[in-house]
């Protein structure tokens, strides 16, 4: 007969938790890419209303010249390549902490068969970008119609 240990399920999250900490404690794991490779991706907020849809990206560092936007197939990708600029010092340096940076991003947005895609536009403001995907008119709601009997 085999000993087996019980697991109960209540107690893994906490037996993983201080695992974790414990393990990682003593090592120094954090490395200067780790910002670009977390998938960074800006702030965004998509509103409807009757008539378009819109999307707004929060962009800080970003000049309007390295966005790139592209619909294709119902499919709206917004695009920031931007050469890192590295700094020529004599002595290498590392970060101690890091919290922010301008880096590279693509995102996508699933569009709608009701937007007409010929009209959209996109404005760049104090770091904000906003993108106006006006509706088809035959997507927008009509008042109803009364109907007389005869």
């Amino acid at each position: 007969m085999n000993l087996v240990r019980f697991q109960n399920p209540r107690y893994a999250v906490n037996r993983n938790l201080v695992d974790e900490l414990f393990g990682n404690f003593l090592r120094n794991d954090y490395h200067e890419n780790y910002l670009e490779n977390c998938g960074n991706q800006p702030a965004t907020n998509v509103f409807e209303t009757e008539k378009d849809f819109r999307i707004e990206l929060l962009l800080p560092g970003f000049p309007k010249e390295d966005v790139q936007i592209n619909y294709h197939k119902n499919v709206l990708t917004i695009k920031v390549k931007k050469e890192e600029e590295k700094e020529t010092k004599s002595e290498e340096y590392k970060y101690a902490h890091r919290e922010f940076g301008a880096f590279n991003f693509e995102k996508n947005f699933k569009v709608p068969n009701s937007v007409d895609a010929e009209n959209i536009n996109a404005k760049f403001d104090n770091g904000i970008l906003h993108i106006v995907l006006p509706k088809k008119e035959e997507a927008l709601e009509k008042d109803p119609v009364d109907i007389k009997i005869a």
